[in-house]
Order: C-alpha cells, then structure tokens, then sequence
C-alpha cells in the first residue's frame, strides 16, 4: 500500500516538476530608451510562490509578442508591472529606475580636451533619475553635443555643476577630463 501511496504522489507530482522546469528565468524586455530590463521569472516566483497565474494571462501574456508596450505612465496607473510595484505590494515603478533599468558608465570622447567619464554610479548616490532624466538629459543616446560654454550658461552638466550645487565646470577641467 505504502507503494501505492509512493507512486500516486510521483505521477501527482511529476508534471508540476516538469512544468517548472521549462520555466525560462530571465526575460528580457527591450526598451529603446534605457537598454534591456532583466526580468527574473525565479526571484518573483521565490517572493510570489508557484502561483503563475497572478501574472499569467491576467497582467502578461506567456507569448510576450501578445504583450502590449507600456510606458512609466502606464504603469504608475497601474498597468503592467505597476500592478504590484505600486510602492505598497513592491518598490515603485516609479521610483528606483536603476532597479529595473540598467545603468552604465558612459564614456564621451572629446578631441583635444581628454575624455569624460560619466559615473552613474557615484552620481546615484546622490541623486535619483528623475533629476537629470528626462528634463536634462534623454535616457541612452542621441543627446546633442553641448560646448564648455554652454555649459558655463546652465545647459547640460552645468545645469548642477555650477559652482553652488556641484563643482563648477569652468574651473575644475580635471574632475571630468582624463588629462
């Protein structure tokens, strides 16, 4: 009997064992914008439980092409992600970008001057997204080209590096041009 018992489970069990298995972990979502978001199937089912239906079909399609595209709007509202991360249930959508979005350090190559490095990460440590993006500066590339003049008026870096909210740009060449 215990034999019974011992094989009703397996073949109870079996195609759940299986199921998860072809559970792929990481999705990844293009976003023209800001680069790849690494969705990670394991850290919410690990938060969430075995439960797929929470998110499938009701907030995702399991065939991401059915998925509709979703702004940061949309989800403040509560659309998509923004269904759970609301600031209650999980960190806000809305809040946090590095958290989802990824973050790079972006080399500018300036002719003649020495090359500029600009460090998100000590600049996070200071300051959330929202204060440089999108107002000052678009998210990825295809930002205009801004002169150490223009600079010296407020527009690009020198919108904080103005010698009251950062180190001005005028007198510290070194802090931002290898040399």
């Amino acid at each position: 009997m215990k034999y019974f018992y011992f094989a009703l489970l397996v073949l109870l069990g079996f195609p759940l064992f299986v199921e998860a298995g072809r559970i792929v972990d990481i999705a990844t979502i293009e976003v023209d914008a800001t680069g790849p978001v690494q969705f990670s199937h394991y850290r919410h089912l690990e938060k969430l439980g075995t439960n797929c239906k929470q998110c499938h079909n009701s907030l995702f399609h399991i065939r991401s092409s059915e998925n509709p595209r979703v702004t940061m709007e949309d989800m403040a509202a509560g659309l998509s992600c923004g269904a759970c991360h609301n600031g209650r249930q999980a960190f806000s959508a809305t809040r946090n970008c590095y958290r989802c979005h990824p973050t790079r350090e972006v080399n500018y190559s300036v002719p003649d001057i020495g090359d500029v490095l600009f460090s998100h990460q000590s600049h996070l440590s200071m300051f959330g997204c929202t204060d440089c993006h999108p107002e000052l500066f678009r998210a990825g590339s295809g930002n205009p080209t801004v002169s150490m003049a223009q600079m010296e008026q407020g527009l690009s870096c020198g919108a904080c590096h103005d010698g009251a909210g950062a180190f001005d740009v005028a007198d510290n060449c070194a802090a931002c041009h290898a040399m």
